[in-house]
């Protein structure tokens, strides 16, 4: 062998020792522990090299039990300890900075009802592991990770939804079952990422229920234009002074409703008589946006006659949406509980339908004459050219 190849051999062995050592504290532990060891190679922090000995301590290179149970090793069985253990990387800038992540959660989750909990010693409410997962910790935004949205309902139920631990609580266990009824937890689970799951109105580690005065600024973390419109209608003030939830009293908790316009009468008769003031009102404002839908589908089912006609109609689909647009506006207008500002965006919206098909008519009523108009013209030139090929014929036939 030469000296070169004794070199390279030599480089080869060094490199596989050197990986064996950086690799020693998952495989030794992995010997008593396969089934761990699977699921933590599965996981985000063995792909970012954080291995066994970060978390339980010990002495990760020994294959003796004894010797690799010595020292500070920690089984981590105490579920009061498993915060505590998760921020010493988690709470550390350094360690953190390079993936960008918080470094304040840990200080957070003690401020939470779970958090709380625990420190008083009750070991029932959740800690990290009870969320994220033990030893297969996986990326929030994986589809696989209990955290990821679509799958947040799922894992708050695991402790929510059971009725025995919840009655010590006085919560009910149907929350979530009623989340996934509402239109949020239906968007969510239709593919609709945007939509609010259970950390997006309660928090994610500083997990708590909102404040009875606090209800309208958590919906209206997504829904701003609507909870202007609420605080500028008679509705804030009255619930404030009252005591009762605001958007929650009509829209509910976590079973979201959202209603039709035909609804709004029905959701007013709740709190107000069919003959009060109120009533009237709602029916007023139910009918400003009726007529407005009203206008803008006639105008729709005479845009597709004329695009059946090959009509340019580009334009007028545009308009509608326009005017749809409107509609909806005056939807979240109808919290300011007046007429005015309704009225405003449904007369626009009424007035785009109503503009489209006149224009729609008078375009329709003018195309059959066009249309035998150029048809005459047509003729007429092809019966002029006709008689000049024939005049053309005649005279080479005549020489």
């Amino acid at each position: 062998m030469t000296l070169v190849h004794r070199f390279f051999g030599l480089i080869v062995v060094v490199a596989f020792l050197a990986a064996s050592v950086a690799a020693a504290d998952v495989e030794a532990c992995g010997l008593c522990h396969p089934e761990q060891r699977v699921e933590h190679e599965a996981g985000i922090h063995a792909a970012e090299g954080v291995a066994c000995t970060d978390c339980h301590r010990g002495d990760g290179q020994s294959r003796d039990t004894d010797r690799a149970h010595r020292g500070q090793f920690r089984a981590l069985d105490d579920r009061g300890m498993v915060p505590q253990s998760c921020s010493e990387c988690h709470s550390n800038l350094e360690l953190m900075r390079p993936y960008n992540l918080p470094v304040d959660q840990y200080a957070v989750y003690t401020t939470s009802q779970h958090g709380r909990r625990v420190a008083a010693g009750d070991l029932r409410a959740a800690v990290c592991t009870d969320c994220h997962g033990v030893h297969q910790i996986r990326d929030t935004e994986d589809p696989r990770s209990p955290t990821h949205p679509r799958n947040l309902a799922s894992t708050c139920g695991e402790c929510h939804s059971d009725a025995d631990l919840m009655s010590d609580f006085d919560l009910s266990p149907e929350i979530v079952a009623e989340y996934s009824r509402g239109v949020h937890g239906l968007a969510l689970e239709g593919g609709n990422q945007a939509a609010p799951d259970c950390t997006s109105c309660h928090g994610t580690h500083g997990s708590a229920p909102p404040g009875l005065s606090d209800v309208d600024k958590v919906c209206g973390a997504c829904h701003q234009r609507t909870r202007r419109a609420f605080i500028e209608g008679r509705h804030h003030e009255a619930m404030r002074a009252a005591g009762v939830p605001e958007c929650a009293s009509c829209h509910d908790q976590h079973e979201v409703i959202s209603f039709e316009p035909e609804a709004v009468g029905v959701v007013c008769a709740e709190c107000h008589s069919e003959e009060s003031e109120a009533a009237q009102l709602s029916e007023k404002l139910y009918t400003l946006i009726e007529k407005a839908e009203e206008s803008l589908d006639r105008a729709a089912e005479l845009v597709a006659e004329g695009e059946r006609r090959a009509l340019e109609v580009e334009d007028y689909k545009s308009r509608i949406e326009e005017g749809r647009t409107y509609v909806t506006e005056a939807l979240t207008l109808v919290h300011t509980v007046a007429v005015e500002p309704v009225a405003d965006v449904t007369n626009r919206a009424q007035a785009l339908g109503e503009e489209v098909r006149h224009e729609l008519y008078a375009k329709m009523d003018t195309t059959p004459a066009r249309v035998g108009l150029a048809l005459f013209w047509f003729y007429v030139v092809l019966t002029a050219i006709v008689l000049v090929n024939l005049k053309k014929q005649s005279a080479g036939g005549s020489s």
